[in-house]
């Protein structure tokens, strides 16, 4: 009797995570972002097309298990361009022992920013005290010492179903006695971040608010005749509850950063400066007793950026841009293990996009859209790993719109 309501508990579990599409958003923003030299030196090395976010918003995690709260591994990868592949992978476990008093802490991360791609792996350990505190020590290690993160953490448990993490991160906390290069920190880098989180009455419900500060910084870089001062701020909140026959989520994150740049090559010996501003919202509503359990949804996305882009772009420049998208999508059941829920994504960008190469110039008003075809699969009927296949088309020109891989295994 037990394994049989165990069982039929999980297909619930997997049944709601399967119709979350769109409001999972496993957003970055909930996972330390600590300070990186290769985001304020170099900057990313593309300027944005007309459909990148909306390549985003199709290409996001489907499935609500694992949250960046979780262990498992969490992965999506989708073609944004003919060259450009957008990755978002997380493989998190805390491999607990002595009667999970201690744990063997491994976090491995390959995602992008607005700043570019960037790969971590945390390795550290979890020390228990008392019932309700946990203290960690993890690090970012390389071969090259120099390029090495420290991070400081503690939880607090404050009942069952919540609790208060904050971490203290030193980047490259050895560079200035460990680099062989001539580049110095001259203010050297923090980042701070702190997260509440409350679980709900389900394993899809529940609340997660996350802060990530880096403060004011200075790095002069003689192989890339720079100086740059960089100071961070971050937020998100996500939530989703389920109210009657509807599951609700709700996401919205934004991010304000500036930096001062010193530019000294001898063609090029000035000061100049660069601002960002970021916001992104989302909001979706599922009815759970309906046989296509339909999905509905509004996203915005905003973004502001001004200034110099960094040694990749080498170039000064304006973007503006201000998406609204509706969405939707059905499900529908192929197989005891597989189902296929097509979407359909709605926008109407407004994009600015000007630098003072003559090539990158970019502008933009009118629709975009997007059909997907995810088609999900239950790998085992013992846990809740799903694999997705996801196809997607142009609607405002003939066309593939990308291809799109996604695994989800909570562990």
């Amino acid at each position: 009797m037990k394994k049989t309501m165990a069982r039929d508990t999980h297909w619930i579990v997997l049944a709601l995570s399967s119709v979350l599409a769109t409001t999972c958003n496993a957003s970055t923003a909930h996972i330390p972002q600590p300070w990186r030299s290769d985001a304020v030196v170099s900057g990313r090395d593309e300027a944005y097309d007309t459909e990148r976010f909306l390549h985003e918003l199709t290409f996001d995690h489907r499935q609500t298990l694992p949250t960046a709260t979780d262990d498992g591994i969490r992965g999506t990868g989708g073609s944004v361009s003919s060259r450009r592949l957008y990755f978002d992978f997380r493989y998190r476990q805390d491999f607990g022992f002595r009667d999970d008093q201690n744990g063997f802490l491994l976090d491995i991360q390959r995602a992008e920013d607005l700043d570019g791609p960037y790969q971590r792996q945390l390795v550290g350990f979890r020390q228990n005290i008392g019932e309700r505190t946990e203290v960690w020590l993890q690090g970012d290690v390389y071969s090259d010492k120099a390029e090495s993160d420290i991070y400081l953490s503690a939880r607090h448990h404050l009942n069952s179903q919540s609790w208060l993490h904050g971490s203290l991160i030193l980047p490259d906390y050895y560079f200035n006695d460990k680099t062989d290069t001539a580049d110095r920190f001259s203010k050297k880098p923090q980042s701070y971040f702190l997260q509440w989180h409350r679980r709900g009455a389900s394993a899809v419900e529940g609340t997660t608010v996350s802060f990530n500060l880096s403060p004011d910084s200075r790095f002069i870089s003689q192989q890339q005749e720079l100086a740059v001062s960089n100071e961070t701020q971050r937020g998100a909140i996500s939530h989703r509850q389920q109210t009657g026959d509807w599951l609700i989520g709700l996401h919205l994150e934004g991010e304000r950063t500036r930096r001062d740049y010193t530019l000294q090559r001898s063609d090029e010996n000035r000061a100049t400066g660069f601002e960002r501003d970021h916001l992104k919202a989302r909001g979706s509503a599922t009815l759970m007793r309906h046989r296509l359990t339909p999905t509905v949804g509004l996203a915005w996305l905003q973004l502001d950026e001004t200034g110099y882009f960094g040694r990749e772009l080498n170039d000064e420049g304006r973007i503006r841009r201000r998406e609204p998208t509706v969405f939707a999508e059905i499900t529908l059941s192929a197989s005891q293990h597989t189902s296929i829920s097509p979407g359909i994504y709605l926008s109407a960008p407004e994009i600015r996009q000007t630098f003072e190469q003559a090539e990158e110039q970019r502008r933009h008003t009118g629709f975009t859209g997007k059909l997907a075809v995810p088609i999900e699969t239950r790998l085992s009927a013992n846990n809740q790993a799903v694999l997705t296949l996801n196809p997607t088309f142009y609607l405002h020109k003939f066309g593939f719109g990308g291809g799109n891989l996604q695994l989800h295994w909570p562990l």
